[in-house]
């Protein structure tokens, strides 16, 4: 008997209980089939998405997919322009999720802040791209902590685009899914600018 495979696994806790109960039953008994079980697993947390196939599909591409779309162009509205050419290679929550990730990472220096903002508003672009079906609820979700993380990267002088990126933030988690992980979130991202501002 061969063991299953990852897009097997991903399936398989996609189809629904029974089908992701059997995968889990088969993964307790066979190690190889646990550790790929893992790892579809630790792919749905790092991206926070909750279907495993679409996880499995767009997470491994995704920073060969940023890295080529940055490569494409030489600033955000390069970027942007890319993106909303309707080209759904860069259309998945992958894409996206990844150019938050970077952006995130890159908060913490000063040098990098101006990078960070730019790569959270190609998340928040991605996103608003995303088809109705990646749910337009986690889509809010993750428009949200884009917009969040742009409005904790941008320059102190900029308190205006700042503003409407906490407006943008603040919205968007009012149309999400009301998962308080992502509202802890937004919150501490957002905290950092009244920490920046009192410094």
């Amino acid at each position: 008997m061969r063991h299953l495979e990852i897009a097997d696994i991903a399936k398989l806790l996609s189809d629904g209980s029974l089908s992701a109960e059997s995968c889990r039953h088969f993964a307790e008994v066979c190690p190889v089939c646990g550790e790929r079980l893992a790892e579809v697993e630790a792919l749905m947390k790092r991206f926070r998405h909750w279907d495993a196939e679409t996880v499995v599909r767009e997470g491994p591409p995704a920073a060969d997919l940023l890295d080529a779309l940055l490569g494409a162009g030489e600033d955000l509205e390069a970027w942007t322009s890319l993106v909303q050419q309707e080209d759904a290679e860069f259309q998945t929550w992958g894409v996206a999720w990844v150019a938050l990730e970077r952006a995130q990472s890159l908060i913490a220096e000063d040098a990098t802040r101006g990078q960070a903002r730019n790569l959270a508003l190609l998340a928040a672009t991605i996103a608003a791209h995303l088809g109705a079906s990646y749910n337009l609820d986690s889509i809010a979700d993750l428009k949200a902590l884009a917009h969040a993380t742009a409005a904790a990267a941008g320059p102190s002088g900029a308190a205006l685009d700042t503003l409407r990126q906490v407006a943008a933030a603040m919205a968007a988690l009012d149309q999400g899914t009301g998962d308080p992980t992502v509202a802890e979130d937004v919150l501490s991202l957002l905290a950092q600018i009244f920490r920046k501002a009192t410094e």
